[in-house]
């Protein structure tokens, strides 16, 4: 039987969050401070995901203060979306809370457990399919040398990272997640990237862009 899994979702707009990436987080609604803490307590993954659509728009705020003591918008989530275990790095005196979320995998969701004051989702692993890409290696190649020509004119230290034994040895799957930590598309086309099931489709599109 496939395994299931319980996922406290943090809906963001323009958040797409890709395995093997970390997501720092500042937190300052009270449903989502209280969402970080439980689940960090539990503990339960985080889901950082993209949305779909606004279910109800935030209220004007005329201070942090009263922003702090009131949820903003609410948001219908994507199905699909990467999710991890989150650690509190900070807390600020007011009780804004800076975060950390390490993405493990993706996630599909599967029924609602849970709706206020915030969505508890059960999960199933969304992981890729297994086909024979005897491209891969040309695809890598093409890519990370454009990124090398684009990054020296502007970082010399992401041309070296690109250069290094650790991005060499990454698996096909890793590879083809980590890049978009360096390579930011528009939320739609990423959230399309994030639901392919194969490293080629994923660095074909990134191919592609650049």
């Amino acid at each position: 039987m496939e395994e299931e899994f319980e996922i406290s979702l943090f809906p963001i707009p323009g958040a797409v969050s890709f395995p093997e990436t970390i997501v720092p987080l500042h937190v300052f609604e009270p449903r989502y401070r209280l969402l970080i803490k439980e689940a960090v307590t539990k503990p339960r993954r985080i889901g950082v995901c993209h949305t779909k659509r606004v279910i109800s728009p935030a209220k004007h705020h005329d201070s942090t203060e009263q922003a702090l003591r009131s949820n903003q918008a609410t948001y219908e989530p994507v199905t699909v979306f990467g999710a991890g275990f989150g650690q509190i790095l900070d807390i600020t005196d007011d009780g804004r809370l800076l975060v950390e979320i390490e993405m493990d995998a993706r996630y599909e969701i599967i029924s609602e457990v849970q709706t206020l004051p915030y969505k508890i989702v059960r999960c199933r692993r969304f992981d890729d399919i297994e086909v024979e890409e005897d491209d891969i290696i040309a695809l890598r190649e093409s890519v990370t040398a454009r990124l090398i020509r684009m990054s020296t004119e502007l970082s010399d230290e992401l041309a070296e990272v690109l250069r290094s034994d650790a991005w060499k040895e990454l698996s096909d799957e890793d590879f083809s997640f980590k890049i978009f930590q360096i390579v930011r598309l528009e939320p739609e086309m990423l959230q399309q990237v994030l639901e392919m099931r194969t490293p080629r489709e994923r660095l074909r599109v990134l191919n592609n862009c650049l």
